[in-house]
């Protein structure tokens, strides 16, 4: 299970009305988009170097493209292959080999230098959105990426939906339930229950980070400058969680405890009676938020990529993005 952080510009939908358009206040009732907006299956196509007048004046630098790309991570996975961690870029997919000091980064994985949104594992397979970047194969179309998977870390990607019509910032899905997809789309979120085929219209909720519960598909978690929003039917309606802490993005363990950075520089986490508490600080701002198979927290703040295993009291950076020039 990963979160992933919904920052930058607002999401949008490009090409027509990809997504339904329902009020940003009230749920709508359960409507399918016609098949021919999501089904966006396409052949594999080998993909053509790209020459921009960038490219002409500096030489290829892949270090310093990595230093661009890291600046920017928008979500943090555990990788199953080193027991290390995924991280989505800016300019891709990152594999860091370990949880430590010491560990080494490769990337991005395949040369796939797209803006990785909306990152999402669960049980070995990946789910994104965002931008095709220039060394992006062809049938990521353009602009906007829609809905994509790998099933083989990150190395290839299979469209889902929406190709070129939206970049879903937030994504979400339930380890109980894999069919089960949540996406934000510009304050709306929308569900599919079929693995992105068909969508309903979406509910109206101003959502910074969403999450599905881990062992309760129907129960969505969205975090919001007024508080926590918690669905229990599946994203149709929400209520305003009146005990729980405001957060900027959110996570749950295994057991479905919940875990999130606060407006006030801290870690809030769940215990198990329902209540909350106050963990350590963090440095600047949080990007993104994962929790480990252990158990750990693995936070990307202004110090890099950081993790604690008691909850913020103290902290092992594990990676330090070198600023570039």
């Amino acid at each position: 299970m990963s979160t992933r952080h919904a920052g930058g510009h607002p999401v949008r939908v490009v090409t027509g009305s990809a997504l339904p358009e329902p009020s940003r206040r009230s749920p709508m009732p359960l409507h399918a988009i016609p098949r021919r907006l999501v089904t966006a299956f396409v052949v594999l196509g080998a993909a053509a170097p790209v020459l921009t007048a960038c490219a002409l004046i500096r030489p290829a630098d892949p270090e310093h493209d990595t230093q661009v790309a890291l600046e920017h991570i928008h979500g943090l996975a555990s990788d199953p292959e080193t027991r290390g961690l995924l991280i989505a870029s800016h300019g891709g997919v990152y594999q860091l080999d370990a949880l430590t000091p010491t560990a080494e980064l490769t990337g991005p994985l395949a040369g796939n230098d797209f803006d990785a949104m909306g990152f999402t594992a669960i049980d070995g397979a990946l789910y994104a959105s965002g931008h095709p970047g220039e060394n992006s194969p062809d049938h990521f179309g353009a602009q906007n990426l829609g809905l994509i998977r790998s099933d083989d870390n990150a190395r290839t990607w299979t469209n889902i939906a929406f190709t070129g019509e939206a970049d879903f910032h937030d994504l979400a899905i339930s380890a109980s339930d894999q069919d089960r997809i949540y996406a934000n789309n510009y304050g709306i979120v929308y569900r599919s229950d079929d693995g992105g085929r068909t969508w309903n219209d979406g509910v109206g909720v101003d959502a910074h980070d969403i999450l599905a519960d881990p062992n309760d598909a129907d129960i969505v978690y969205a975090t919001t400058p007024e508080g926590l929003y918690v669905s229990h039917d599946a994203g149709e309606t929400f209520e305003l969680d009146q005990n729980a802490p405001r957060m900027m993005l959110i996570a749950a363990n295994t057991y479905g405890l919940l875990i999130g950075t606060s407006f006030d520089g801290a870690l809030v986490y769940q215990l198990p009676s329902g209540e909350w508490a106050t963990g350590g600080e963090y440095a600047g701002t949080a990007q993104a938020l994962t929790i480990t198979p252990a158990g750990e927290v693995a936070l990307v703040d202004n110090r890099g990529i950081v993790l604690t295993s008691d909850f913020g009291a103290t902290w092992t950076p594990i990676y330090r993005p070198e600023p570039h020039t």
